[in-house]
């Protein structure tokens, strides 16, 4: 894939379907995306989530939604806003709609147990136990929950699209988000299914095991303090224990962007200052 005058162009070199939603906003900060941005639509089929963005009443879009069958319809040109992000705030920039494309996967997201010992969506729809996985949220842990899988289909075209848009708007893999990264005490998409440390391990063409290299942990008595911005001033989010093993997102002077590691997944993320950490 490739993008051309805004619009996504598959391998067949012919544009994506376009099927165009009327809640958007003017151009991006600066007439291009800083950011890119994971959903799922917390739907059933992707025809469903297109319908409801062509819909004045919903006041939502996304640039970008993928079927489960790894189909992909463009809906907002990237140059302009997209109504994807709602509050939000990542690297002291706030209002992620004016700097990001937005990719919705059709995707359940979080299940509820069924009574008869399977799984349902919020809707009361039916979800083979082939695909759910068990896990608990980084945002709210202590609990696990059933959660909808991605079709290898939609990891493929995701994938794909997000290779292209990287590409064309010079955008870094720490600013390859989830929502829940973005607005943490709203939003729990794409959630534990969406592996984000392997989604930018094939986006930027690195093996999965050479993240390896990017684990350090910590080393200090008194723990590290993990904060949302590379400021002092800033209240940490939490306090990271002595050994406690971190994957660095992004190395900034001495303040580092960091994700907490816990059972081998990434978990709450913000900054550190590196002066007290060392190689796992």
């Amino acid at each position: 894939m490739k993008v051309k005058n805004f619009r996504l162009v598959a391998g067949d070199n012919k544009m994506v379907p376009f099927v165009e939603s009327p809640n958007h906003g003017g151009s991006l900060v600066g007439g291009a995306p800083r950011f890119l941005v994971i959903h799922y639509t917390a739907g059933g089929a992707a025809s469903g989530s297109i319908n409801w963005f062509q819909n004045p009443k919903a006041k939502v879009s996304a640039h970008l939604v993928v079927g489960r069958d790894g189909g992909v319809t463009q809906m907002v040109h990237f140059n302009k806003v997209g109504w994807h992000a709602g509050k939000s705030r990542w690297k002291n920039v706030k209002g992620l709609n004016s700097h990001s494309i937005g990719i919705e996967i059709a995707n359940w997201g979080k299940l509820k147990p069924s009574a008869s010992g399977g799984w349902v969506s919020r809707t009361g729809r039916a979800v083979s136990n082939e695909r759910v996985v068990l896990d608990e949220h980084r945002n709210s842990p202590g609990k696990q929950h059933g959660w909808e899988t991605f079709s290898e289909e939609q990891w493929d075209a995701t994938v794909a699209a997000a290779q292209a848009i990287v590409e064309e708007y010079d955008i870094k893999p720490s600013d390859v988000v989830g929502h829940d990264d973005i607005s943490p005490m709203r939003k729990i998409d794409p959630g534990p299914a969406f592996d984000m440390d392997k989604f930018r391990s094939l986006i930027f063409g690195r093996e999965e095991d050479s993240w390896n290299d990017l684990r350090y942990k910590v080393n200090s008595a008194s723990g590290l303090n993990l904060r949302a911005t590379p400021d002092l001033s800033q209240k940490p989010i939490k306090n990271l224990p002595d050994d406690t093993v971190v994957h660095v997102i992004e190395k900034t002077s001495k303040w580092w962007l960091v994700a907490e590691v816990v059972s081998g997944k990434d978990d709450v993320t913000g900054y550190v200052h590196s002066n007290w950490l060392v190689p796992s």
